[in-house]
């Protein structure tokens, strides 16, 4: 572990010149301090060890000189005061405060006797990212909430807050389900466990998703903990930009100074008081104290009592920004200032507070059918008997929305192969490929599978679907989806689709390319506190090299379809005619006919946005090789 000595100035650091108390921790002592001699016992060496007596030599008898200055009490054999005072002037090792402010200690024992990551099966359980790395995309950005990198300030200095503490006591992860980031099963009780997911989302960039993926495996949950989980996970994530402005005018300190163990259990303790009207007033302010005497101090526990009250107290003349700057937008709708300034100028006003809002609703879980295997109200009828209530989609005629909160890994139907997890947005991309039976098609960036194996049940299954993908863990993902859906015409080809050479052309080709996600918000809670206008200038090249690779690839007269999950002109329109200036030998085709009209623009390109189709947001494009 790096530590960092403390300034023997420093409030706390002890006193060099000090003679009397224990003995401070040090290190082995430097090579030119004096060895002592004599005493008859041997003196020490530089390591603190005693020596062994020197025998009756005549050198080991008689008194020894003292060092100038040098006083001694009675036993002390720790050499002179000017050698000590050197070595003492660096401090205490340890810098990072009390122990109760850096949360339970790690009781997982040796690295060596934790259990073996365990790979994810299944859709469900794809790793949720809105693009899988590439070298070019900076990695360590800093937070874009509050620039810290790694959970510190300034990716460098500061205080180095302990970002993986464990609880007194877990569960056990049965084998064969995914755990959470770090290895760590997640502690029964949920409102710790929320907290868990809440700090590493914010400390370090987790998934809340992957992690409340793992969270939804565990055996013997009971439902009410779980969906309490879940809703305290993203209720506090996509409020919490409110959370905060509002908890700031409470904490005398400011809420930037509170450490982050703390800082969330304030964001979760005021999220209950202020949404959850089911949630006692007194069971959130009690609950959040013991979560803060468990991962902080009673200093910290006595903040967070009063800062909950006093909010119990006055959350019914809370006054919320009204304005329609910036400043006070960003505050009300709970996003990042750089993001509501982007949609302000875009937009205007009335449509970014309604895409704020928007982004701020509970999303539903949508299931597409697998027509392979059943049709969709035969796929409903099979739910209700699982108990669980269904909505057909408004635009794709293969998909349900999921009312209620249900796990889909837990579905007989997901299981079985049934159907699989997809959203409106992304299931209308196939249809704009519209594959047809014994073709060749090439899905450039597969994972998790949604798309490819859409392409291989509008094929009847008959044909070639190749699904590329770089990254390992995705490439597993991807390949369960497709054995589970039972989709024996999609091939799994791990490489990089800028690179990787076919020797055959491809009837279609869809580039799904990775993008910033900024039209996925609403169901990716924590992605708005993580992203940062940067990537709107990270993403663009390497969407137009994917997009010319897969050009490439398409056969004169074929088809290729770009699309990504963003409805920013940078990702969009911007790579269409960058495309489009060098690539001369392809054209625009429109969507229309292929797709409804409302999901269509002016220029015939697929493009939707929460606010006004209640899906997530997405743009494709469809081009010709002539």
């Amino acid at each position: 572990m790096n530590e960092t000595p403390r300034d023997p100035g420093a409030p706390g650091a002890p006193d060099p010149t000090r003679s009397s108390g224990p003995p401070a921790s040090r290190g082995p002592a430097d090579a030119s301090r004096p060895m002592r001699s004599g005493g008859g016992g041997g003196g020490r060496d530089r390591r603190g060890r005693r020596r062994p007596p020197a025998g009756p030599s005549g050198s080991g008898s008689g008194p020894r000189e003292r060092a100038s200055g040098e006083r001694r009490g009675p036993g002390d054999s720790r050499g002179p005061r000017d050698a000590r005072a050197a070595r003492d002037s660096r401090g205490p090792r340890d810098n990072r405060g009390p122990r109760d402010s850096r949360g339970p200690r790690d009781t997982r024992g040796p690295r060596a006797a934790r259990p073996p990551r365990v790979q994810p099966e299944g859709q469900a359980y794809a790793e949720n990212r809105s693009r899988p790395i590439y070298p070019e995309a900076r990695r360590g950005r800093p937070n874009a909430a509050d620039g810290r990198r790694n959970g510190r300030p300034d990716g460098r200095g500061g205080p180095r807050w302990r970002t993986n503490p464990s609880p007194p006591a877990r569960p056990a992860v049965p084998a064969g389900l995914p755990e959470m980031e770090e290895q760590e099963a997640l502690p029964a009780n949920p409102r710790e466990a929320a907290l868990k997911i809440l700090h590493a989302a914010d400390t370090r960039s987790a998934f809340s998703d992957r992690l409340l993926d793992g969270a939804h495996r565990l055996p013997n949950q009971d439902p009410r903990d779980e969906a309490l989980v879940h809703e305290l996970v993203k209720g506090t994530l996509r409020w919490r930009g409110r959370l905060d402005w509002v908890l700031d005018r409470l904490v005398h300190i400011g809420l930037s100074q509170v450490q982050p163990w703390i800082k969330n259990i304030l964001r979760m303790g005021a999220y209950q008081i202020l949404f959850l009207d089911r949630v006692p007033v007194h069971a959130a302010v009690d609950e959040s104290v013991k979560l803060a005497n468990q991962y902080g101090h009673p200093g910290t526990a006595g903040l967070v009592n009063s800062v909950l009250r006093r909010l119990a107290e006055e959350k019914d003349t809370i006054t919320l920004p009204e304005g329609d700057d910036v400043a006070s937008l960003a505050a009300w709708g709970s996003h990042p200032v750089w993001l509501t300034e982007r949609w302000l100028a875009r937009f205007g006003v009335a449509a970014t507070r309604a895409l704020l809002m928007a982004d701020n609703r509970p999303v539903p879980v949508g299931l597409r059918v697998n027509t392979l295997r059943g049709t969709r109200e035969q796929l409903i009828e099979r739910l209700a008997a699982e108990g669980v209530a269904t909505t057909p989609a408004r635009f794709s005629p293969d998909l349900l929305w999921m009312e209620g909160h249900h796990a889909p890994g837990r579905l007989n139907a997901f299981k079985q192969g049934l159907c699989t997890a997809q959203d409106e947005s992304e299931a209308l991309v196939s249809r704009l490929v519209a594959a047809q039976t014994h073709e060749r098609v090439l899905d450039l960036c597969a994972a998790p599978g949604g798309k490819c194996t859409h392409l291989a049940e509008m094929m009847g299954d008959e044909g070639e679907v190749w699904a590329m993908e770089r990254n390992e863990a995705r490439v597993l993902a991807l390949q369960n989806t497709v054995t589970r859906l039972g989709t024996h015409s999609v091939h799994v080809v791990q490489g990089d689709g800028r690179t990787y050479t076919f020797p055959m052309p491809f009837d279609r080709v869809l580039v799904d390319a990775p993008c910033t996600g900024l039209g996925v918000l609403a169901r990716r809670a924590d992605a708005r506190w993580r992203k940062g206008p940067e990537m709107l200038e990270e993403m663009p090249p390497i969407q137009l090299d994917l997009l010319v690779a897969g050009g490439r690839r398409a056969r004169p007269g074929g088809v290729l379809v770009y699309s990504v999950c963003s409805f920013e002109p940078e990702e969009t329109t911007e790579v269409v005619e960058d495309f489009l200036d060098q690539n001369p030998q392809f054209v625009l085709e429109s969507a229309t006919g292929l797709l409804p009209d409302e999901v269509l623009d002016e220029h015939g390109f697929m493009r939707l946005t929460p606010h006004v189709h209640g899906c997530d947001g997405a743009f494709a494009a469809r081009f010709r090789r002539t």
